[in-house]
């Protein structure tokens, strides 16, 4: 399909194409570019390659929730987690545009377990706390979220959380009961 507006080809895919919307968005992001490819993987022409999605109204919170704290691990491990460019709503559905970065494994997945552990886990925000002040999710299951003094406090806490409302679901009881062990210690 061509884009008679932009001037752009727009490839449709068997799973889903680019929306007009997203077109739009990307090209405020990379002007002159063509973008290629079903979503969530979106190939730019000059080689670049982003993640996107759009959810439903109902998932607003966690695209929200998502750019936020990528922007946060973003700052205190720069260069691990993807860049954002673009988190909004459209038409009362979240969409959401960031750096894709493929996930390897072996050392790949060592050097990310080493970042992970000796730059994210000592990161405090400016006011010296550590959390996060809006819900996040872990899968589709919401985390409360908040400030800690300290990072133990904080993963405790997050633990604790997750593992409530798992219990609340019926689901998971053997990792359930191994999460509490381990947060009582």
């Amino acid at each position: 399909m061509y884009n008679v507006i932009t001037g752009l080809l727009l490839v449709s895919s068997p799973t889903m194409s680019i929306s007009q919307f997203i077109q739009e968005v990307l090209e405020e992001i990379e002007p002159n570019a063509i973008f290629t490819g079903p979503l969530p993987k979106v190939k730019s022409s000059n080689g670049k390659t982003y993640f996107v999605k759009m959810g439903s109204p109902s998932e607003a919170e966690q695209y929200i929730g998502e750019a936020e704290s990528l922007k946060a691990m973003g700052a205190g491990a720069p260069g691990l987690v993807p860049t954002v460019y673009k988190c909004g709503m459209k038409d009362g559905r979240p969409y959401f545009i960031s750096d894709y970065k493929e996930m390897g494994s072996g050392k790949a997945a060592s050097v990310l377990a080493k970042r992970l552990a000796t730059e994210m886990h000592r990161y405090a925000n400016p006011n010296g706390k550590f959390g996060f002040e809006i819900p996040t999710y872990c899968g589709a299951t919401r985390l409360q979220n908040g400030w800690f003094d300290t990072w133990e406090e904080c993963y405790s806490s997050m633990m604790k959380d997750l593992v409530n409302q798992l219990k609340k679901r019926g689901k998971f009881n053997e990792v359930c009961n191994k999460a509490d062990r381990v947060i009582q210690e």
